[in-house]
């Protein structure tokens, strides 16, 4: 039985310009909850990560990320639904979206 996501999490590296996206097991809520916990504490936010496998989704792997590296990004969570079209599937949209999400948290355009 595939896994599902939850989420899509867009991550920006500010330093860096650059941008990661993730899916995880977490829905948007739970993971603004985790990572304000990981910054308030100053400690590492872990997250389980999903990659497409061609029907759905799999289990990839559990990734961690220092809190000094969660202070340099920016974070945009959305959540997934999995009978709905997955706008990511069109690049060209989700160029734009990036553009503008980058704008929106005042950095220049960034590369993925």
């Amino acid at each position: 039985m595939p896994s599902e996501p939850r989420s899509r999490i867009y991550i920006i590296f500010k330093r860096a310009r650059c941008c990661v996206r993730i899916f995880t097991d977490l829905n948007k809520d739970l993971f603004h909850a985790r990572l304000e916990e990981a910054l308030k504490d100053k400690k590492s936010l872990f997250l389980t990560v999903y990659e497409r496998n061609g029907t759905g989704f799999r289990r990839s792997h559990t990734t961690v990320t220092p809190y000094e590296i969660l202070a340099d990004c920016v974070f945009h969570a959305e959540n997934v639904d999995a009978d709905a079209m997955d706008f990511c599937a069109d690049k060209a949209h989700e160029a734009r979206f990036l553009e503008k999400l980058a704008r929106d948290n005042g950095l220049k355009p960034i590369s993925m």
